[in-house]
């Protein structure tokens, strides 16, 4: 079919009927929906974005947060085709196995998921994100540089290696655009807001969803079964008012819809001291490995949380390399490409004899990425925030710009969060010294680390990791999802989202969404028999009752 834009509908209105709808044209809603069609299903895509970051599209990404602490809302989130892909940094790496188990040190009982069945579309999609394959445990098999240097094993760190694929096989609707507009199968609609939904009171089911244009043209898709896949934020809002649009039916045995919000917090602990910069340039430099980016990711070992009662933790180094000359060259090598080289970037190269030769060394005998000596390699450590009631997502009496409730986001740090910062902290110490780093390049402190009084979660940001809100679990009461990510209470509507996560884990989500959106298309493919459009042309095709949301 095609990708449309519901703007450009010649009518008011218009009607459609599927199998699948999706809602949301980001990472898990295109993976899952091209997965359907691919396998000869029709489904349908909505997406409130359109093809390009639009101010207003942007804007309805605003939310309400009293406590002003949660700064992700429009950084780390983005409407289009492609969602939050057009920024991501590229960065995969699983959940090690004990973040999805139980874990009786901080109260957490296992995933009511088998996480082990996600692993046979972990080759897919590296395949589709141009990433080699291999361990990421561990890349001693590949022979990366420097990789013996990282004590295995021990009992404060454990280093794995994320792979990161390249920037211009970062954004999935770029990836992938030829192949969704020719797909027969899929249809997608762009700047189309879902903001009313047709329930069926006797059944509980969704029949319906309408979205709306900002110039008020309504699409209205029938369905057999639905998927909300707009990101934790967004697909918990979409729950929300469809709660509301049903007077609080819908939800009414649930508990737990908006709470246990979470996400992973940062924050800079230290910086590693560079008076040997080739030593530390060879042990952390990103690496390329059989032509992937590979990139250091200290994990709190599992021995360490459960000596500190902690959750789970990561640290990993990050580097400004914008205001270094190497950005200089980058954009030089760009222009190459494109046949336009700018004048001020060959000065500023000029400044910097021997950048070019150093570069091409490091980056083709080395195997790794040249980090000029003026550049720090600052550490940052990365915390897991543990479930906490109090943190949630709910209505706000505030509208957007399609007259829909904004989010409210009551969240904050709890000192569970502080205990596994401290923890971290000590780890990533004992890891320095058990290394033999502490002498080769020593750590410089942060300022506040020095001060134990003053906690660090009070300079600590999230991630733009947000999970938790529409947990996943097998009690109604006490769950949103069941273990087939079927809402419990709606049970033709599904979630394909780091919102279905019961705990946040030690790594960035992206992957165990990508992983659990194939799982979920592969059970649909599994029960649902195909179904071919069928085009309504009244509103009272539509059957069950209608339920605008006015709150």
């Amino acid at each position: 079919m095609s990708i449309l834009n519901l703007s450009d509908i010649e009518t008011e209105q218009k009607f459609l009927s599927e199998a699948i709808c999706v809602v949301g044209g980001g990472i898990a809603g295109l993976l899952l929906a091209r997965r359907v069609a691919r396998a000869g299903r029709r489904v349908v895509v909505i997406e409130s974005g359109v093809d390009a970051f639009d101010d207003a599209v942007h804007a309805l990404n605003e939310i309400e947060h009293p406590g002003e602490r949660y700064s992700r809302e429009l950084t780390g989130r983005y409407r289009g085709l492609g969602g939050t892909s057009s920024r991501w940094g590229g960065r995969m790496i699983p959940l090690s196995e004990h973040d999805t188990s139980a874990r009786n040190h901080v109260s957490q009982p296992a995933w009511p998921f088998e996480y082990e069945g996600l692993t046979p579309s972990r080759d897919e999609i590296e395949r589709l994100f141009g990433v080699g394959s291999g361990s990421y445990e561990s890349i001693a098999d590949e022979r990366g540089p420097g990789w013996e240097a990282f004590p295995q094993g021990a009992a404060s760190l454990t280093p794995r290696w994320a792979k990161c694929p390249s920037f211009k096989r970062s954004n999935l609707a770029t990836l992938l655009r030829n192949e969704l507009k020719n797909q027969k199968n899929l249809e997608i609609w762009l700047g189309a807001t879902v903001c009313d939904f047709h329930l069926d009171r006797a059944s509980g089911r969704l029949n319906a969803i309408t979205a709306r244009d900002f110039g008020n043209k309504r699409l209205t898709v029938r369905a057999d079964r639905f998927v909300f896949a707009a990101g934790t934020i967004e697909t918990t809002r979409l729950l929300l008012l469809l709660d509301a649009a049903s007077d609080g039916q819908a939800f009414s045995r649930c508990k737990v819809l908006g709470r246990y919000f979470q996400d992973h917090l940062k924050a800079e602990v230290a910086t590693i001291s560079r008076k040997d910069p080739v030593a530390t340039n060879r042990l952390f430099a990103y690496r390329f490995v059989n032509s992937t980016r590979r990139d250091l990711h200290l994990e709190l070992s599992q021995a360490r949380q459960r000596q500190d009662q902690a959750a789970s933790a990561f640290v990993y180094v990050a580097m400004d390399l914008a205001q270094s000359p190497l950005a200089d060259l980058k954009r030089i090598a760009h222009g190459l490409q494109q046949r336009k080289v700018e004048l001020r970037d060959v000065r500023s190269i000029m400044k910097s004899p021997g950048l070019i030769a150093q570069a091409t060394y490091w980056r083709y005998i080395r195997k790794q990425l040249f980090v000029p000596a003026s550049v720090d390699l600052r550490l940052l450590i990365c915390a897991e925030q543990l479930p906490d009631w109090s943190n949630r997502i709910s209505l706000s009496r505030a509208r957007d710009r399609m007259g829909m409730p904004k989010v409210r986001l009551d969240w904050g740090p709890k000192p569970a969060d502080e205990r596994t910062f401290r923890s971290a902290l000590a780890g990533l110490e004992a890891y320095w010294r058990e290394a033999g780093f502490d002498r080769l390049c020593p750590l410089v402190w942060s300022p506040a680390i020095d001060h134990p009084s003053v906690p660090i979660t009070d300079r600590a940001e999230a991630c733009a990791h947000p999970s938790g809100s529409t947990r996943m679990g097998t009690d109604p009461a006490q769950s949103v999802v069941g273990p087939d990510l079927f809402c419990h209470a709606v049970p033709n509507v599904a979630v394909a989202s780091a919102s279905v996560f019961p705990t946040a884990g030690s790594a960035n989500p992206t992957f165990t969404i990508m992983k659990l959106a194939l799982w979920l298309a592969d059970s649909f493919l599994a029960t649902a028999a195909p179904c071919r459009p069928v085009c309504a042309g009244a509103a009272d095709s539509i059957e069950g009752t209608t339920y605008p949301v006015h709150i």
